[in-house]
């Protein structure tokens, strides 16, 4: 679909004004795949992807008949190297917003191995083990492999357990790289306070775990108050032949100036999400992406972006069946997959998102780009007058 900003820059293109209005190709992973005959919503005022991963400059042009409609056929080459799942895809004017500078669009933390993050317990800082066997050692779908004992671990989202057909239909799997961080639900056990700012409850840590970054780069001091972070995960079964969901997920990103649990100086990037609210259904839909602006994190009084020294990421799922709520469990895991930055706020009319579209196919899945392979993909639209 021609977004309304498309609208706009591509008749300033007709008209000479506008360099391009698809240069650029971008891929994400944030929504869920359509079914072939689903009918999807009306995309015209989206101005972003929901969880962008990366942009490829567009190659070729072309233009089709297709049973009888005119199309423009826009295609690019995707990266070779990565592995990528891929649910929606864009057109951009150009690769990134000239007006937005060193303050632009970009991923913040991927949870790869060369980002060195430890995980941090009340009694030692360890790195996190990397487990590229198959997680489920009894060949029962059951994580329990050598390297997950401590319940924080790295793992490939090709991993042959991601592929049991029960957490394919619950979205479990990791989409962007090929790397993910899972932690176990009782890591650490984050609790509710009503002292939030707005009268929103914020988050405290009354004991447990946390992974770990040292001197992060995440100076957003230049950055509008209402510009975004969005964190991508994914909620993961133990027992993949369960049936069972939790009842709520929370999961704490602190930005702090100190490590410790509840330092004076932070920014608190907050998510308390609860099964069968807001539109959450943890039984058919087990990969999120959770949106913050950053004047919406809960900050201490004298916090400012460059006393950051380190990054702490704390999670508690709970079970209402289990714990009666009360306790975080061990039968869940949260697969961390990214963070991103979002510029909403830098306008350029002659720059923008001028086409969007979701993943249609029969059965509704992702498209897996594997790594060291070459692929295509192709945007097309229609043409005419009416």
């Amino acid at each position: 679909m021609i977004t309304n900003k498309g609208k706009s820059i591509i008749g300033k293109y007709m008209l000479g004004q506008a360099p391009a209005y698809a240069s650029y190709l971008a891929v994400g992973c944030g929504p869920i795949p359509l079914q072939t005959e689903d009918v999807a919503d009306n995309f015209a005022e989206k101005e972003n992807l929901d969880f962008e991963m990366f942009r490829v400059p567009i190659s070729s042009r072309g233009f089709v008949n297709e049973n009888g409609i005119d199309k423009i056929v826009l295609t690019a080459e995707l990266p070779t190297e990565e592995r990528y799942e891929i649910t929606e895809v864009g057109l951009y004017s150009a690769g990134s917003n000239p007006s937005a500078g060193a303050q632009d669009s970009k991923t913040v933390f991927a949870f790869t191995q060369g980002e060195n993050w430890e995980h941090h317990t009340s009694s030692a800082s360890v790195a996190i083990p990397i487990v590229s066997v198959p997680l489920d050692s009894n060949d029962d779908d059951i994580i329990n492999a050598a390297g997950t004992e401590s319940g924080v671990f790295q793992t490939n989202a090709d991993n042959s357990i991601f592929y049991n057909t029960e957490r394919l239909a619950r979205y479990e799997r990791a989409r962007f790289l090929n790397n993910t961080i899972l932690i176990k639900g009782n890591d650490s056990d984050l609790s509710l306070d009503g002292g939030g700012s707005g009268g929103v409850d914020n988050l405290v840590v009354d004991s447990g775990n946390h992974i770990h970054l040292a001197s992060p780069s995440v100076d957003f001091s230049q950055n509008s108050p209402v510009d975004e972070l969005r964190l991508a995960f994914s909620l993961v079964n133990r027992d993949g032949d369960s049936a069972t969901s939790p009842d709520t997920i929370r999961i704490l990103i602190d930005f702090a100036a100190t490590d410790s649990n509840n330092p004076a100086t932070y920014a608190r990037f907050e998510i308390n999400i609860e099964d069968g609210v807001d539109g959450y259904d943890f039984a058919t839909n087990r990969y999120f992406v959770v949106s913050k602006q950053l004047q919406e994190l809960y900050k201490s009084q004298d916090f400012t972006w460059n006393a950051v020294t380190v990054v702490k990421i704390y999670c508690s799922i709970f079970d209402d069946a289990v714990s009666g709520g009360l306790l975080p469990v061990s039968d869940y895991y949260i697969a961390l997959d990214a963070l991103r930055l979002e510029n909403i706020a830098t306008v350029n009319p002659l720059y923008g998102l001028t086409g969007y579209s979701v993943i249609k196919n029969d059965d509704a899945t992702t498209i897996v780009k594997s790594p060291n392979t070459n692929n295509y993909v192709e945007f097309r639209f229609s043409v005419g007058v009416t």
